[in-house]
């Protein structure tokens, strides 16, 4: 008979309980979600969106013929590290997936609640990506159905409240978050996504765990991470086109947390300004206000439950999208109130530059 060590994740409005067998250890996944979620060991919540079990056994899919399923991705992305292909069939209203690099099998029936999975082995990094994928995508449904908007933006926080920093991919946005936190005393809140709603006739925010894509012309500005990530002969190798794009590392949030000021887990904050980067090599660097600027902030939302978009399970169903649709609206009308700055050249900011007109001083 299994024995099962309990553990209870929060985020906002999603609790996700976890039965775990005794010989496993899921401890690297809770780490890394530790950096933003509340983790409970020894309990469980009643309202959980899911009833996890993982367990060495694999009984439950010894009828399953993965042979016949569908190719899916859990994650497509541009770094093979971080794809994660798979074999997908539903059989009596259960998803079963295999996941064809690490073996691991899921077994997804949402009308009990419960998710199963067998896994030899949660040492490994491939392996440990499946959990994070499936527990990133259970919370980003949920929060979605309760109207949670997601910016793809990275953010600072101080004194009680929150800057976005949002922009396109190589605007910036990271190093202009470090440079916040390294010179301006700003805590790290988030490195890839921030989650907006309207609570109180205010603006707030909340951070996610996430990997923090980081250019080498980004990294060789902060002697810890050369150190860390031993990067002088990268740097010096390419030196020539040092902040292009194609020179960028994943990095996992837990660093962030060993040696930069991080927020507390489960903190919540108002949005007191928005900045949008454009930064480029430069002798200097410049930052003005902005008054209209919410065309720039739109492209950067995110919707999961879009005819566009491809789910690889459906334990989570649509619901409340109507409602979604107004807390954007709502969001986007707020932070039109918001002051907002544009931060342009290198990137390298001094003090005396950040007291504006409209009293934002950061």
């Amino acid at each position: 008979m299994v024995t099962y060590n309990k553990n209870s994740i929060k985020y906002l409005h999603s609790n996700i309980n976890f039965f775990i067998d005794s010989s496993l250890s899921l401890d690297h996944i809770f780490d890394f979600f530790s950096t933003h979620f509340l983790i409970e060991k020894e309990k469980t919540s009643k309202k959980a969106i899911a009833d996890i079990y993982i367990t060495k056994e694999d009984s439950a899919f010894s009828n399953i013929n993965f042979e016949k399923g569908e190719d899916i991705y859990l994650r497509k992305s541009a770094s093979d590290f971080f794809t994660i292909p798979a074999k997908r069939l539903t059989k009596h209203g259960i998803e079963y997936i295999k996941c064809t690099k690490t073996g691991t099998l899921l077994a997804l029936d949402t009308s009990n609640n419960q998710i199963n999975i067998s896994t030899q082995s949660t040492e490994t990094e491939q392996d440990e990506l499946v959990f994070i994928e499936l527990i990133r995508d259970l919370i980003l449904k949920n929060e979605e159905n309760h109207g949670v908007v997601v910016l793809h933006a990275t953010s600072a926080y101080k004194n009680g409240s929150a800057s976005l920093i949002i922009g396109p991919k190589g605007a910036g946005k990271s190093t202009t978050l470090l440079e916040l936190v390294s010179k301006l005393d700003y805590k790290f809140m988030s490195g890839d996504k921030t989650f907006l709603w309207i609570e109180n006739d205010e603006l707030c925010a909340a951070g996610w765990p996430d990997y923090p894509h980081l250019g080498l012309g980004t990294l060789s500005k902060y002697t810890e991470f050369i150190e860390k990530f031993d990067l002088s002969d990268k740097i010096e190798s390419a030196k020539d086109n040092l902040w292009s794009t194609d020179h960028k590392m994943a990095i996992d949030p837990k660093f962030f947390k060993e040696v930069l000021p991080f927020i507390e887990p489960g903190l919540v904050s108002t949005v007191g300004s928005i900045i949008y980067p454009n930064l480029y090599p430069a002798d200097k660097c410049e930052v003005e206000n902005v008054d209209e600027h919410i065309d720039l902030m739109t492209p950067h939302i995110e919707r999961i439950f879009t005819p566009n978009h491809q789910l690889w399970n459906h334990f989570v169903e649509p619901k409340n999208q109507a409602e979604l649709t107004a807390m954007i609206n709502d969001c986007l009308k707020k932070a039109s109130q918001i002051p907002a700055l544009v931060i342009k050249g290198s990137g390298i900011l001094e003090k005396k530059q950040l007291e504006f007109e409209k009293g934002v001083t950061l």
